[in-house]
C-alpha cells in the first residue's frame, strides 16, 4: 500500500503523508498490501499469500526508486544481467520481511483502535488547514495517491501497530556506563600528524594515446557509453489555472454568491480599552495595582492615572488606550477581562498577565457585523471565480478521464473535451523530459514496457492542484551504443587521467618504501615540488580536511616515542596522500553532553540490531515456499 502511495503522490503535501506513516526502522525493500484471492501466487510466508503482482509492483517501486537515484547511471547499473533478478529478489525479500512482522504483531497481541486511528490522521498536519483537520484535505490527498478512507486507516493501523513493536524494543535496550565511556575516549582523542598531498596532474608527461587504446577501452567498456532509452510523447495536458479566461462573472452572480456566504464575510466584534499596568509577579506589583484601583472607584481620573502610574509607556502617551482588537489577539486572562465589560460596567478588577496586573477601563465596543458588498466585492468576485473554475475543471475532469477510457487508442476525442489539439512532444529520456513530462508518476508509465507495448491511452494523471494529464506513447527508442567518434575525445581523457593516476600511486608506493627503509625522499619531493605538511592536530569529526584522510588516520597505530606511524591513501577527489602520525592525545576529562549523545547513539545502535535479529529470526523460523517456481 506504501508503494501506492508513492506512486500516486503528488506535491509536498502528499509527500509528507509518506514520511508519517513509514516507519522510522523502514523494513527492506518496499511493501505492498495486495496478495491473496484467486491471483497468482509468488509466496507463501507461514500459510499467507503474497500475490505475484504484489511482487511485480513491488519490483516496479523498487527499480524506481534506483532510476530517479543514480540518474544518468541507471541505465549502467540496469545493463547488468543480474541487475532485474536482483532487484527483484530484494523487493520479494522486502514483502516476506513485513508479513513476518504483520504475523508478529497479530501473535503478540499488539492492537491499535479505530479511535487511535482516527486521532492519528486528525493530528496529521498535512490533512490540516489553519491548524485544523479538513476532510476535503483529507480526501483529495488520498484520492490523488489512489486511496480509499478505509485502506489508509487499514495501512495506517498496521504501522500504528509496527510502531508499538518498536517502541517495546527501543525501550528494552541499554549501554553500560564502560561502554560509553569507550566510546567516548575514542570519540574524543585527537591526532597529530603531517600530510603529503600527491596529485595526478603532477605527472602528466605520459604521451599520446593511440588509436588502437582507445578502441580497446570502448570495447571493454562499451557499458558506460550508452545513449539512454527515449520516448515520444501524445499527451492532453488539463491546466485548471488556464480555465480562468473561460469563467464570466457578472453582477448577479457576485450578489447572489455575497447572500449565500455571509457568513464569510464578518467583521468580528472589536474592542477599544485603555489599561493601566503595573509590571512584575510579586506581590508589591500586585498591591500597587489594587491601589490605583482603589483611587480610580474613588472618582480619580482613569486617563491621568495611566499617564502617571502605567508602566506600557507606549499607551500611557495616549491616556492607557490601546488599538482595536478582537478576541484572541491579547494575553488570554487580559483577553478574557476586556470582553466581559460592557457599558454599564466599564472597569476591571485587577487582571493578572505575564506581563504584570493590569486595570482595563472599556472604551468602546465594535458589535460583529455582515460587511456590506462594496466592501468585499473584490473578495467575493475572486471566491466566485475560484469556485467557478474549480466546478469547471473538476467536470472536465471527469469527461477527459472518460473519453479517454471509452477510445483507448488515440487522444483526438480526449483533446476534443478541452478544445485543444492532442501535444507531442520531440523523443526524450527519463533524466531530460519537458517539464510538463517530469513527473515521477508520469514517467513511470511512459517508461513502463507494459504500457508502451499496449499503445494505449493511460489513466488521467493527477500531477498537482487543478492539474491533470493523460498520456500515451507513441513511438520509442531502445537505449543503444553511442558512436565510437561522439566518445573518442573522451576516453583519451579518461585514459590520459588513469595513467596519470596510476604514475602518481607508483611515485607514493616508492615514497612509502624508501621511508619504511629509513632513506631520504627529499630529492624526489624536490623534483615534484611537494612538501609535507607543517604538523597538524586532528580531531575525529574534522571537516577542513578530507575525509579518507582522517579515517585513515584514526586507523593508525600509536606510534611509540619519537617514531611516527606510516600510511598512505586515496583522497575523496582522487589525489594520495602520505600521513605520519607522531602523536595521540588522549581526552583530559570527560565531556557530559558528549557522552550522552553517544549513549543515544549506541541504544539506537542496539535497537536497530535487535530488530533486524528479530527479522532474522522471524525468517529462520518461517515457512516460506515459492509455489510460482515450481
Amino acid at each position: 500500500m506504501l508503494d501506492k502511495m508513492r506512486e500516486g503522490s503528488q506535491g509536498v503535501a502528499a509527500k509528507v503523508v509518506l514520511i508519517v506513516i513509514i516507519l522510522s526502522f523502514a523494513l527492506a525493500g518496499v511493501s505492498s498490501y495486495l496478495g491473496g484471492g484467486s491471483t497468482a501466487v509468488a509466496v507463501k510466508v507461514n500459510g499467507e499469500e503474497i500475490s505475484e503482482a504484489s511482487v511485480e509492483q513491488a519490483y516496479n517501486n523498487e527499480r524506481a526508486r534506483l532510476q530517479e537515484q543514480y540518474g544518468e547511471q541507471f541505465d549502467l547499473i540496469a545493463s547488468s544481467p543480474d541487475f532485474a533478478q536482483q532487484v527483484r529478489a530484494q523487493a520479494t525479500q522486502g514483502l516476506i520481511s513485513e508479513r513476518l512482522i504483520a504475523q508478529a504483531i497479530d501473535d503478540m497481541g499488539l492492537r491499535v483502535g479505530d479511535e487511535q486511528v482516527k486521532n492519528e490522521i486528525r493530528n496529521m498536519p498535512e490533512f490540516q488547514v489553519d491548524g485544523k483537520f479538513n476532510n476535503e484535505q483529507y480526501l483529495a490527498l488520498l484520492r490523488r495517491a489512489s486511496y480509499t478512507p478505509a485502506n489508509f486507516s487499514a495501512s495506517l493501523k498496521q504501522d500504528l501497530a509496527r510502531r508499538q513493536l518498536l517502541q517495546m524494543l527501543v525501550g528494552s535496550e541499554f549501554v553500560l556506563p564502560a561502554e560509553v565511556d569507550l566510546v567516548n575516549e575514542l570519540q574524543a582523542q585527537k591526532r597529530v600528524a603531517k600530510v603529503l598531498t600527491v596529485s595526478a596532474d603532477k605527472f602528466t608527461d605520459i604521451g599520446q594515446i593511440s588509436e588502437q587504446e582507445v578502441q580497446t577501452y570502448y570495447d571493454n567498456n562499451s557499458q558506460f557509453f550508452q545513449n539512454p532509452e527515449q520516448v515520444r510523447v501524445e499527451y492532453v495536458l488539463l491546466d485548471g489555472a488556464a480555465l480562468t479566461d473561460q469563467i464570466t462573472v457578472n453582477q448577479a452572480d457576485v450578489e447572489n454568491y455575497y447572500e449565500t456566504h455571509q457568513s464569510d464575510y464578518q467583521r468580528t466584534e472589536r474592542r477599544k480599552v485603555a489599561h493601566i499596568l503595573v509590571q512584575g509577579d510579586s506581590e508589591e506589583a500586585k498591591e500597587k495595582a489594587a491601589a490605583i484601583l482603589t483611587e480610580i472607584n474613588s472618582g480619580a481620573d482613569f486617563g491621568v492615572l495611566a499617564s502617571e502610574k502605567s508602566d506600557d509607556s507606549y499607551s500611557a502617551k495616549n491616556n492607557g488606550e490601546l488599538d482595536w482588537f478582537e478576541r484572541g489577539v491579547m494575553d488570554e486572562s487580559f483577553d478574557q477581562a476586556a470582553f466581559l465589560l460592557t457599558k454599564e460596567a466599564p472597569l476591571s478588577e485587577v487582571v493578572k498577565s505575564q506581563f504584570g496586573y493590569h486595570i482595563i477601563k472599556l472604551v468602546d465596543v465594535q458589535e460583529s457585523e455582515t460587511l456590506p458588498l462594496a466592501d468585499v466585492e473584490v473578495q467575493v468576485k475572486a471566491a466566485l471565480q475560484k469556485d467557478k473554475t474549480s466546478e469547471l475543471y473538476y467536470e472536465l475532469q471527469q469527461r477527459l478521464s472518460e473519453v479517454a477510457f471509452e477510445s483507448p487508442d488515440n487522444l483526438d476525442e480526449a483533446a476534443g473535451v478541452l478544445n485543444s489539439d492532442v501535444q507531442i512532444s520531440e523523443f526524450f529520456s527519463a533524466d531530460q523530459a519537458p517539464a510538463e513530462l517530469a513527473e515521477k508518476s508520469v514517467q513511470q508509465i511512459v517508461f513502463d514496457l507494459n504500457f508502451r507495448e499496449e499503445g494505449m491511452n493511460s489513466d488521467l494523471i493527477e500531477l498537482g492542484d487543478n492539474k491533470a494529464i493523460v498520456v500515451r506513447v507513441s513511438d520509442y527508442k531502445d537505449a543503444s551504443k553511442q558512436p565510437l567518434a561522439e566518445v573518442s575525445e573522451q576516453i583519451q581523457a579518461q585514459l590520459k587521467g588513469e595513467k596519470s593516476q596510476a604514475q602518481a600511486q607508483e611515485f607514493v608506493e616508492s615514497l612509502m618504501a624508501k621511508l619504511n627503509a629509513q632513506e631520504s625522499i627529499t630529492d624526489d619531493l624536490a623534483a615534484k615540488g611537494l612538501e609535507f605538511s607543517s604538523n597538524l592536530t586532528f580531531a575525529r569529526d574534522n571537516r577542513s580536511y578530507d575525509y579518507q584522510v582522517v579515517q585513515k588516520l584514526f586507523k593508525l597505530a600509536k606510534p611509540a616515542a619519537e617514531q611516527v606511524s606510516r600510511d598512505w591513501v586515496t583522497t575523496a577527489n582522487g589525489d594520495f596522500a602520505v600521513i605520519e602520525l607522531s602523536q595521540v592525545i588522549e581526552p583530559a576529562t570527560a565531556d557530559n553532553q558528549a557522552k550522552e549523545q553517544i549513549t543515544q547513539l549506541l541504544e539506537r545502535s542496539t535497537s536497530e540490531a535487535t530488530y533486524q535479529a528479530l527479522v532474522t529470526q522471524l525468517m529462520a523460523e518461517a515457512e516460506i515456499t515459492y509455489p510460482a517456481a515450481g
